[in-house]
């Protein structure tokens, strides 16, 4: 139960804690079918088994923490959206509330009951993000068919190719899918080529424990957060990762707040409801070098949480803005 809770806590736009359920909204209209670039019935391989959605869906559920973000991107309105964190209506935030094209899907809390998936009536149960284990799976199969993470894949750490592609098979759309990542890899390498400045230059993505122990979480290069800089051509330092032993991010304490100045630049970001979350909040924050050198970018708290849901959609949202101010604290 502990290492449950752990990973789902550092899902949370940073690290420890899952934060507020959802209030039940009411049920969304009818979404209408999926539609293009799949012939059904389609079978989906993924960590838990393999699934047979026989047809087009149009009630799609978004068990997931972040799946909702996918499912919009592909043009298909959830009937259920699970609440992840900011208690934003629909569980939607800005950069995806567009997409809900005037619906208002039902908000899940953190803690869903099967019998309120089953009441649901859903067609498809997306559960990439859910982090699933095979008895739950097992059980929302005999609701309707269930798809998880990709084979191999960690549920919290999913990259959003791998996540958009297996989504965009399981509602019939994957060659819509496959131009989302091929456009949004493109925009990725721009960004890259627009400032080499950034290249190999050692980075890290932090933030205040939201358990108010003292500690701070730094993220590994295979967590989604770390992508995101290597993406842009960043680099993690290689201690993090030991300091992680195994995990997708490294637990330091407060007396190891000075590891983050073997960066050149710090994305410092805020976990929502975390009392007193901003670096310079922080004992001790003041000596680092990277603070001196004004070269820690505090994110706002929508930024931290579109960089924790790292999504097909969240992720344009970053890349209008941060990477210019990264490179601008990097002084080019």
């Amino acid at each position: 139960m502990i290492v449950r809770l752990r990973a789902l806590a550092a899902l949370i736009a940073a690290a420890v804690l899952l934060t507020a359920c959802g209030g039940g909204e009411s049920p969304a209209p009818v979404a209408p079918p999926a539609e293009g670039g799949g012939a059904f019935p389609v079978t989906v391989q993924h960590s838990l088994g393999s699934t047979v959605i026989p047809e087009a869906p149009q009630r799609v559920v978004s068990l997931g923490y972040t799946d909702q973000d996918t499912i919009l991107a592909l043009g298909v309105v959830p009937v259920a959206i699970r609440e992840f964190t900011g208690n934003r209506p629909s569980a939607t935030w800005p950069w995806a509330s567009d997409r809900l094209q005037g619906q208002q899907p039902q908000v899940l809390s953190s803690e869903v009951s099967t019998e309120a998936i089953a009441a649901l009536r859903p067609d498809v149960i997306v559960a990439v993000s859910a982090g699933l284990t095979q008895e739950q799976y097992d059980t929302y199969s005999r609701i309707a068919p269930t798809i998880t993470q990709p084979p191999g894949s960690n549920p919290y750490q999913t990259a959003w190719q791998d996540a958009t592609h297996i989504i965009g098979t399981a509602l019939g759309k994957a060659d819509e899918a496959d131009r989302l990542v091929s456009d949004l890899e493109a925009r990725f390498a721009a960004v890259r080529a627009q400032y080499p400045q950034l290249a190999g230059r050692p980075a890290a993505v932090a933030a205040a424990s939201s358990t108010g122990n003292g500690h701070y979480f730094v993220w590994t290069p295979d967590d989604n957060r770390g992508r995101f800089l290597s993406a842009l051509g960043l680099a993690v330092p290689a201690q993090f990762d030991e300091l992680a032993d195994g995990d997708f991010y490294a637990d330091i304490s407060g007396e190891q707040l000075g590891l983050l100045d073997q960066n050149d630049l710090v994305a410092w970001i805020t976990i929502p409801g975390t009392a007193e979350p901003g670096i310079a909040q922080q004992p001790g924050a003041a000596a680092l070098r990277v603070a001196q050198e004004g070269r820690v970018v505090e994110l706002t708290e929508e930024q931290g949480v579109a960089l924790s849901f790292s999504s097909v959609l969240s992720l344009p949202a970053l890349l209008d803005e941060l990477p210019a101010e990264f490179a601008g604290r990097l002084g080019g």
